[in-house]
């Protein structure tokens, strides 16, 4: 259980500045708590004297009670509003630590699927959100209440004190027992969410292959069969939570039992006197066992967000890709080449790519990069952007005067200022044609953006305030790439670098974009295996395929 909750607390540092709000809500927390069980006592004090003594309690007893009243009612509305803002912050906060981890690591290098980690960015989040904005304070507070009722049973009753830790004990022992199934069960209800969330995301990322081969039944048979399964170890999760509690709810009658033995073992000393207190000591007895069985019910069923803890933890703490950059070297004005010095890559330091390669680029010159499929072109692209790491050797922004910068060296955001990319796949956002060239190019006016567009022959079929759509999917493959180089020169950038963006294209367009490339004064790199696109540049840099070794899968 110790190394369970260690993944809950590796989760804290993120949340560093909402520890003071945490704290906030467990003060509430508890003295709503205390309050409730000041209530149950001071009442059945009061009933227990009216009982005995045959007299109505004094009137400071009846203001107490409504103080009470009134406190209990604050606390409750205070407490579910400050946990319910807390929660908000706290999604916020491992959203923001997690992406930025995933900033930090390209997950494509790791082969990982998506579906998976959008199950951790949206649904492990969300059920971690609660816990640290409400239940860790409830917890808090119960352990706290039952140390305040404890403390206070000893010194009026301490057979009743002894009684309360023993039924402590029983009900921690309960949580004990039932934490060794709940988690087997909640684990693997967890692994079946998750395979079915990858299985949907493929689905949807497939959707015209899956109508084209009538795969539809099928994809949906298979949904209806997983949810029926999770469903499955849902109810048998929640099956062992009600033994549990039922469990419990048996040990606090105990507990009330032993009490009034306790007390009428000792005897009728005390006479009245013990007779009225009687029913507070048993309200005593039963609020401190009562928090410590909802402790204990609220810990037995933590085993799904301690999974999803491990999760998120292990996305925050992935390791980069590019390491961070100490002391950066500022680059120089003007135009700048790239020098690729003995660089060796591999994916999951398994699958070797290149090998040793070395390269040089001069400043303003535009190249090629050929080679078959496989052979690394996307890979040397990615490295050249910087989007990655070599595993062995260097790669360098080269200026006019044949000083090299390394990569490694060089301040990120003025690495993104001098290098644009523009992926075979490249992603339009969401908004309008506007939003999307002013991504990354500083202040721009209408006029300059619609030179762009001119530029790439988008403005005789788009224009600025045209709604491109969810990653303009209503666009053509043409389209969009025209509508991404025209982001990427938006931006001025002295290193373009380009990744079989005309894969896939008409012949007019494929023209028009080779154009553009060829009239842009910055460095260009464009990887392509189209012929007509290779014989619009100078100079043909081929990309071989480094030796695979016998673990290696498939390279990019």
């Amino acid at each position: 259980m110790t190394g369970s909750l260690a993944a809950l607390a590796g989760l804290l540092p993120p949340l560093r500045p909402e520890w003071r709000r945490i704290a906030a809500s467990y003060a509430i927390a508890t003295t709503s708590l205390c309050a409730l069980a000041a209530l149950a006592v001071l009442t059945a004090l009061g009933v227990g004297g009216a009982v005995v003594h045959g007299t109505w309690p004094p009137a400071s007893w009846w203001i107490a009670l409504c103080a009470l009243v009134l406190l209990r009612t604050l606390l409750t509305w205070r407490e579910m509003d400050v946990s319910h803002a807390l929660a908000y912050r706290v999604l916020a906060r491992l959203r923001m630590a997690l992406f930025d981890a995933y900033a930090r690591s390209v997950p494509g290098r790791r082969r990982e699927h998506s579906g998976r980690a959008a199950s951790v960015a949206m649904t492990d989040i969300e059920k971690l959100e609660f816990f640290y904005a409400h239940t860790v304070a409830q917890i808090g507070a119960a352990l706290t209440v039952f140390a305040g009722t404890v403390a206070v049973a000893l010194a009026v009753m301490p057979s009743a004190a002894l009684v309360m830790l023993a039924g402590a004990v029983a009900v921690a022992l309960t949580a004990w027992a039932g934490a060794g199934p709940s988690r087997r069960v909640g684990e693997r209800e967890q692994r079946e969410r998750e395979d079915q969330s990858a299985q949907l995301v493929d689905a949807l990322g497939a959707l015209r292959e899956i109508l084209a081969y009538g795969l539809q039944g099928r994809v949906v048979r298979e949904a209806i069969a997983g949810t029926r399964r999770s469903a499955s170890l849902a109810r048998r999760r929640e099956a062992i939570a009600h033994l549990v509690d039922g469990t419990r709810e048996l040990i606090l009658t105990i507990v009330v039992i032993g009490v009034i033995a306790s007390t009428l073992a000792r005897g009728t000393a005390g006479g009245d006197a013990r007779a009225a207190l009687l029913p507070a000591v048993v309200a005593l007895a039963v609020a401190g066992v009562a928090a410590v069985a909802d402790a204990a019910h609220t810990v037995s069923a933590l085993h799904p967000l301690i999974a999803a803890a491990e999760r998120v933890g292990a996305g925050i703490r992935r390791p980069a890709v590019v390491a961070d950059v100490d002391h950066p070297v500022p680059l120089p004005s003007g135009p700048l080449g790239v020098r690729f010095e003995r660089v060796s890559f591999s994916y999951d330091d398994r699958t070797a790519v290149l090998s040793e390669w070395s390269v040089d680029v001069d400043p303003g010159e535009h190249v090629a990069l050929a080679g078959p499929s496989g052979a690394g072109k996307s890979t040397v692209i990615a490295l050249a952007a910087r989007l990655w790491d070599p595993s062995e050797g260097r790669i360098s922004l080269v200026d006019g005067e044949g000083v090299a910068h390394p990569l490694d060296r060089v301040d990120d955001a003025e690495l993104r200022a001098a290098v644009a990319v523009v992926e075979q796949d490249a992603r339009l956002f969401g908004g309008t044609v506007r939003e999307n060239l002013l991504r990354g190019a500083g202040d721009r006016t209408d006029d300059e953006l619609r030179a762009a567009l001119v530029l790439v022959g988008a403005d005789g079929w788009i224009a600025l305030d045209d709604e491109l759509g969810e990653h303009g999917m209503r666009l053509s493959g043409g389209q969009r790439a025209r509508l991404a180089l025209a982001r990427a020169l938006c931006r001025e950038p002295r290193v373009l670098i380009v990744d079989e963006i005309t894969a896939s294209l008409d012949p007019e367009s494929e023209l028009i974009i080779s154009d553009v490339l060829a009239q842009t004064e910055a460095t260009v790199i464009a990887a392509s295996h189209r012929r007509e696109t290779l014989g619009r540049f100078a100079r043909v840099i081929g990309v071989e395929r480094a030796p695979v070794a016998a673990t290696a899968g498939p390279p990019r």
